[in-house]
């Protein structure tokens, strides 16, 4: 067990004593992932070529701007992939919508080069994208984490109508990890209303975003925590240590820190900015982040909002997509969606058969999906078409 189980609630900590592995089969445990491994980076190798041929000699120059420093951090740099259909070079154009991305890796591990087709795909649709590094742990903590978004946010608002942005259309993106950070700093920094601020925040600017992307992201510490012990790698993770021990799960946790704000209170007339929109995005078939963290975060989020609708609050889940196959998923761009996602709450069939939608008035009414059908015309989207279909609508 680890050394700090007593920090946990009291609940979550007798949880662990049930679900905790014996020693031997975490070592077990620990040869299969290493063994898996290996097999997964022979699996991408022909991808991490296509990523290192684009990034370093096949790009378009002019049209990616690499390690470029937004804060004074040593991981505080990324790059800009511009759309080259934009223009903007020759026309000065700067009505290009922006996605800033922040990369996953259990708050340890990761780095922007990973993401090389990712910015490439989205900017190949007429979208800015910043990829950053921001501090890992064991150099910093959460606190790092949520610092280093802040201040890339401010570099991309002051900064990107330089390379063809629009800095009233920037969307906040991560996965996993990524995705927990943008999360909990939307969670953090736009739902106090003004008479809530400090006399400090009162001070900082708020910089407005359109919205959030989370992607298959633990927003429950508490129960992300359990399911690593499930899984025998509770005391390897560096989620722990990243949250400066159980004691602050709750703290950093998206999913609490909006269970403790009355509900339907965020209001945009009663805050500083607008609160942005959350899109929430998630593999059904995810061993690494249960789908249930994208779900509890999204009904909490539901009765913490004055109006939610499906342009303010939408979720969706992929049958057939496990944790990592997210990312990938959206590098296969041959097809297209023609359909607004909007309708609804949904989720994607394998089959030629209509999408059950959900509809949306029904599920804020009821809580229960509708079986009802709607007709459409269109081939099965990916994730990447649901997420230009959202950003570009």
């Amino acid at each position: 067990m680890i050394e700090d189980y007593n920090e946990l609630p009291l609940i979550y900590r007798e949880k662990y004593r049930l679900t905790v592995l014996p020693r031997w089969r975490k070592k077990l445990i620990l040869l299969k992932l290493f063994i898996l491994e290996i097999f997964f980076l022979f699996s991408i190798f022909f991808m991490a070529i296509k990523s290192v041929l684009f990034y370093f000699f096949n790009y378009k120059k002019g049209y990616l701007f690499k390690n470029l420093r937004y804060g004074p951090k040593p991981r505080n740099i990324c790059d800009i992939y511009i759309p080259t259909k934009s223009n903007y070079l020759n026309n000065n154009k700067k009505d290009c919508p922006v996605v800033l991305f922040v990369h996953g890796g259990s708050w340890g591990f990761g780095h922007k080069l990973q993401y090389v087709l990712l910015g490439k795909k989205l900017s190949e649709r007429g979208i800015v994208v910043m990829v950053i590094n921001y501090t890992l742990h064991p150099q910093g903590n959460i606190d790092d984490m949520l610092e280093d978004t802040d201040t890339a946010l401010r570099y991309c608002y002051d900064n990107i109508e330089n390379y063809g942005g629009d800095k009233n259309k920037i969307y906040l993106m991560g996965h996993s990890a990524g995705g927990h950070i943008v999360s909990l700093y939307g969670v953090e920094n736009y739902s106090k209303t003004i008479d809530q601020l400090s006399d400090e925040e009162k001070t900082k600017k708020r910089i407005p975003i359109q919205g959030i992307f989370s992607l298959s992201s633990p927003l429950h510490i508490n129960d992300h925590f359990l399911h690593e012990t499930t899984r025998g790698l509770e005391h390897i993770s560096p989620m722990r240590p990243a949250m400066k021990g159980p004691k602050n799960f709750d703290k950093y946790s998206p999913t609490r820190v909006l269970e403790k704000i009355k509900d339907k209170s965020i209001r945009d007339d009663r805050l500083p900015v607008p609160f942005p929109a959350f899109y929430i995005l998630h593999g059904e078939k995810d061993g690494t982040v249960p789908l249930s963290s994208s779900t509890k975060f999204f009904s909490v989020l539901m009765t913490k909002l004055s109006n939610p609708t499906a342009r303010t609050l939408f979720l969706k889940s992929y049958p057939n997509i496990k944790h990592i196959d997210f990312i990938f998923d959206m590098y296969n761009d041959s097809l297209v969606i023609t359909r607004n996602i909007f309708a609804g709450l949904d989720s994607d069939s394998d089959d030629d058969q209509p999408d059950q939608i959900t509809d949306f008035a029904e599920y804020l009414k009821t809580g229960k999906k509708s079986n009802k059908p709607i007709k459409q015309t269109k081939i099965r989207s990916t994730i990447l078409n649901d997420i230009v279909n959202i950003i570009t609508h």
